[in-house]
């Protein structure tokens, strides 16, 4: 698994980039995600089987970014 991975999402009609790290934990895979503009946060798969934000930084990032990222991780993980 790389390292590090970017991808160019699109958001509001505005590309952002997002830099996403994947982290292997006791507790399984999480994916930090950096986006200039908003805090750090850390994504993981839920029992949906779809990646969503973990921690307290959801009420600090929209959910709309959330869903871009999580589409992003998902292209990332079928390559």
């Amino acid at each position: 698994m790389a390292v590090n991975f970017t991808s160019r999402i699109i958001y509001k009609g505005t590309g952002l980039l997002a830099v996403i790290v994947p982290q292997h934990r006791k507790n399984g895979l999480f994916y930090e995600v950096n986006i200039a503009g908003y805090p750090r946060f850390y994504m993981t798969k839920t029992v949906l089987d779809r990646f969503d934000i973990t921690g307290d930084e959801k009420s600090f990032v929209p959910y709309e970014l959330v869903l871009a990222v999580s589409d992003a991780i998902e292209v990332y993980n079928h390559e």
